[in-house]
C-alpha cells in the first residue's frame, strides 16, 4: 500500500446497507434471468431436479443472497477528499474507483423506506464521459449525503462557471418555489396512465373473462348465479361492466404509483439551480443547473387536456441512455398559471411566434400513406380475401390519411437566437424546446421535391435528443444552420 493510500481515511457505510446490496443482487438476478433460462427449463422437465430445487432451492438462494450481500458490505469502503471521491469494492477482484467532482453530471439523494427510520440515505453520482459511470454510496447519514452533494455541486460549478449566471448558495432563501398538493399528484396518475394499453389487448378475450367471472361468482354465491342465468343483453352489459371495472382498477393503480413517486413534491430555484424533493416511501432529491439543461419537453395528454393540466420534463447532461422519466428532472403536473410561471423561470418565450409548416409536408405524408394503403389493398384483393376485410383496411387507410392531415394542421415551429421548438399533437400536445447553446450537430436535408418548392428540413441534435424542423424556407434554414454551426465552433474553441 502506498503512502497516499495510507493517508486516505477509508470509511464503511452503515450495516443496514446489507439490505441494499441484497436488493441490488435480486435486481441483477432478475435482469439476467434470460441467461439461466435453459437451466430453469432443464430443472422443470426433470422430476428429481425439480423436487430437489423445491426442497432446498429457496434456502440455498437465501443463504447465497445474504452471504453475497454481507461480503459486498465488508469489502465496500469509501473516502472523500477535497475534489474527489474514492470507492473500494469487490469480493474476488478488489478495485478502487475514483470520481472527480468536476466530472459529476448528476447528484441525487434517495431515502428508501428501509433507511428512513434510521436517518440514512443513498447518494447516486453520474459521471461525464463515454463510460457514463454511475456510483451508489448507500447507507450514509442524510446530513452527510446532503453536505457531500453540496460540496460536489460547488466544485463542479466552479469548474464550469458561467459568467452570465448568478451564483447562489444552496442555503439561501429560494427565488422560486412550487409545492404540489396530493390532489394534483393524483391527477398526474390519471394523465399518465400507461396501464390503459392493457384494455385493448384484453378486449378480444372479454368473453373468456366473463366466463371466469361466472366461475368466481358461482364459487362465492352458488345459489345466486347459474351458468345459463345471463341473457344476451345481460352478458353484453356484464362485459361492459367488466371492462369499465378494469379501467377503473388500472386508473387507481396508476394514481397510486404517481402518489408513491411524487407525494409531497416541492420544487425550488436558487440562482441557476433547480431542485425538487418528492416521494412517499422513497424520497428522492434531484437537482439540475440551468446551463446543463439539454431539452425541455412540455406534455399534455388527452386526459390532461380534460383536466387542464400539463407535465414538464427536463433532459439534462448525465441522463441515462434510455431517457426514461425516472432519470430526468420532472415536474409532474402544472396548471396554466404554474406553467406560465415556470416557463418564465426557465427563460422560455412567454408568447412564441409559432409558424405553420408548408403544405408540402401534408402532401408527402398523404402520398406515403396512400401508396402504402393502396399496395396493401391490391395485395389483399389478389389474395381473394372477403370484401369485409377490404372495407376494414380501406377504412383504416382513410383514418390514417385524416390523422396525417390533422397532424400537419397542428404542427408548428419556432426558431430564435436562444431556442428551437417544435409543437405537435392532434388530441394531446407535445412541445419540445432545445436551447441553441446545447446544440451539438446540425444537418440540412433537401430532397428534390423540397428543392422545387425552395424548402429544406433542419435536423438538429443535442445531448438530450433530436429536433427536426420540417419544410422551412430554404434561405431561412440555411441561415439557422450557419448560425448554429458558428455557435458550435465557438463553443468547441473555448
Amino acid at each position: 500500500m502506498s503512502a497516499a493510500e495510507q493517508k486516505t481515511q477509508w470509511r464503511r457505510v452503515a450495516p443496514l446497507a446489507i439490505l441494499f446490496f441484497a436488493l441490488r443482487g435480486i435486481r441483477r438476478l432478475i435482469s439476467e434471468a434470460a441467461s439461466v433460462a435453459p437451466l430453469l427449463v432443464l430443472v422443470a422437465l426433470n422430476e428429481s431436479l425439480r423436487n430437489l430445487a423445491l426442497s432446498y432451492g429457496p434456502l440455498l438462494a437465501g443463504v447465497l443472497l445474504l452471504g453475497s450481500a454481507l461480503a459486498w458490505y465488508l469489502t465496500f469502503l469509501y473516502a472523500v477528499e477535497a475534489d474527489r471521491i474514492l470507492l473500494r469494492q469487490g469480493i474476488v477482484r478488489r478495485r478502487t474507483l475514483t470520481l472527480e467532482f468536476a466530472r459529476v453530471q448528476q447528484a441525487d439523494i434517495q431515502i428508501p423506506w428501509y433507511y428512513r427510520p434510521f436517518g440514512l440515505a443513498m447518494l447516486t453520482l453520474d459521471s461525464a464521459g463515454a463510460s457514463g459511470q454511475t456510483l451508489h454510496l448507500s447507507g450514509i447519514p442524510v446530513d452527510q449525503a446532503e453536505a457531500l452533494r453540496d460540496q460536489i455541486l460547488q466544485v463542479r460549478d466552479q469548474a464550469d462557471i458561467d459568467p452570465d449566471s448568478t451564483p447562489a448558495s444552496l442555503t439561501d432563501e429560494p427565488d422560486y418555489s412550487l409545492h404540489l398538493a396530493t390532489p394534483e399528484v393524483l391527477r398526474y396518475g390519471l394523465m399518465h396512465n400507461n396501464l390503459l394499453v392493457i384494455v385493448p389487448i384484453l378486449a378480444p378475450f372479454s368473453e373468456l373473462l366473463i366466463r371466469r367471472l361466472e366461475v368466481v361468482v358461482n364459487w362465492l354465491a352458488p345459489d345466486w348465479l347459474t351458468t345459463d342465468a345471463l341473457t344476451t343483453g345481460q352478458r353484453i352489459a356484464a362485459m361492459g361492466a367488466l371492462l369499465l371495472g378494469l379501467v377503473m382498477v388500472l386508473m387507481l393503480i396508476s394514481m397510486l404509483l404517481g402518489l408513491l413517486r411524487y407525494k409531497g413534491y416541492h420544487l425550488q430555484r436558487q440562482g441557476d439551480h433547480f431542485r425538487y424533493q418528492a416521494g412517499l416511501t422513497t424520497v428522492l432529491t434531484r437537482s439540475v443547473r440551468r446551463p446543463r439543461m439539454q431539452l425541455i419537453t412540455q406534455r399534455r395528454s388527452w386526459v390532461g387536456r380534460l383536466l387542464r393540466r400539463h407535465s414538464l420534463i427536463i433532459s439534462k447532461a448525465g441522463d441515462g441512455q434510455q431517457g426514461q422519466d425516472s432519470e430526468r428532472f420532472v415536474v409532474p403536473v402544472l396548471n396554466d398559471s404554474n406553467l406560465a410561471s415556470l416557463q418564465h423561470e426557465l427563460g422560455l418565450p412567454a408568447q412564441p411566434a409559432w409558424k405553420s409548416v408548408h403544405w408540402g409536408a401534408a402532401v408527402t405524408a398523404l402520398v406515403r400513406w396512400l401508396g402504402l394503403g393502396g399496395v396493401v389493398l391490391l395485395w389483399l384483393w389478389f389474395q381473394g380475401v372477403p370484401d369485409g376485410v377490404l372495407w376494414v383496411v380501406g377504412s383504416l387507410t382513410v383514418l390514417v390519411l385524416v390523422w396525417s392531415v390533422l397532424s400537419w394542421w397542428r404542427l408548428r415551429c419556432y426558431c430564435s437566437a436562444e431556442w428551437l421548438s417544435l409543437r405537435q399533437g392532434v388530441i394531446g400536445r407535445t412541445i419540445r424546446w432545445l436551447p441553441t447553446s446545447r446544440v451539438q450537430s446540425v444537418a440540412l436535408h433537401q430532397p428534390w421535391w423540397q428543392r422545387r418548392l425552395q424548402r429544406a428540413t433542419l435536423d438538429v441534435r443535442g445531448a438530450g435528443g433530436r429536433l427536426v424542423l420540417p419544410w422551412l424556407p430554404a434561405q431561412e434554414a440555411e441561415r439557422y444552420r450557419d448560425q448554429l454551426l458558428y455557435r458550435i465552433a465557438g463553443l468547441q474553441g473555448l
